[in-house]
C-alpha cells in the first residue's frame, strides 16, 4: 500500500498526477558506457534535439500528459531556463549514439537543492543502463561541487524508473 505522506498532487495541463519525492544521500559512484556511446554536458544548444527526445521518451508512458512536440521542445527550454531553479549545466548530461542523443539527465538546483528535474532514454535504448549510468555521472559531478544530496519527483506507478532510483539509493521522504 502506498504510503500518502510522501506523495503529493503536481498539477497540469492534462490533470493531477500523484508523485514521490525521493532523496538519496551522494555517494562516488561507479561508470561504465559502451564504447558507441558520447557523453557530453547539456547546453542550451540542445534544446531542440533533447525536446524531441523527451517527446518520443515519455510518449505512451504513464508520464505523458498529452504534450505535442513543441511543448516538449518548450518544457525542456523552460527547465534550463530556470523553471525548476536555477540549471546546472556541468552537472546535466546527454548520451549520443553516431551523433544522436538517446538518454539525458537533466539537474537544476531547486529550493536551494539539487534535483533531478528530468531523465529520458529514447524508447529503443531503454534496459542499457543508459539512465542509470547518466544518474551515476550527475551525482559524481555533484559531488565535485560539495553536494551532499539529490532529490526527485517520480510518477506514482512508473516502476521502472522507481525501480531505477531505488536501486541507486533514493528513498521516499515526506
Amino acid at each position: 500500500m502506498m504510503d500518502r505522506r510522501v506523495t503529493q498532487k503536481i498539477e497540469s495541463n492534462a490533470g493531477t498526477k500523484m508523485r514521490t519525492k525521493m532523496k538519496m544521500m551522494l555517494v562516488k559512484q561507479g561508470v561504465a558506457f559502451s564504447g558507441e556511446v558520447v557523453l557530453k554536458n547539456i547546453q542550451q544548444n540542445d534544446v531542440l534535439r533533447l525536446g524531441k527526445l523527451f517527446y518520443e521518451a515519455y510518449y505512451d508512458t504513464i508520464d505523458y500528459e498529452g504534450e505535442t512536440p513543441e511543448q516538449a521542445v518548450q518544457e525542456i527550454n523552460d527547465t534550463i531556463n530556470g523553471k525548476y531553479g536555477p540549471f546546472i549545466n556541468d552537472c546535466s548530461f546527454v548520451a549520443e549514439v553516431r551523433g544522436r542523443p538517446v538518454s539525458f539527465s537533466l539537474v537544476t538546483m531547486w529550493q536551494g537543492r539539487p534535483l533531478l528535474a528530468y531523465t529520458a532514454t529514447h524508447p529503443q535504448y531503454l534496459n542499457q543502463g543508459l539512465s542509470t549510468n547518466l544518474i551515476k555521472n550527475s551525482i559524481n559531478a555533484l559531488l565535485m561541487r560539495g553536494h551532499e544530496d539529490l532529490y526527485l519527483f517520480v510518477t506514482v506507478g512508473n516502476e521502472p524508473a522507481r525501480h531505477v532510483y531505488e536501486k541507486l539509493g533514493f528513498i521516499p521522504i515526506t
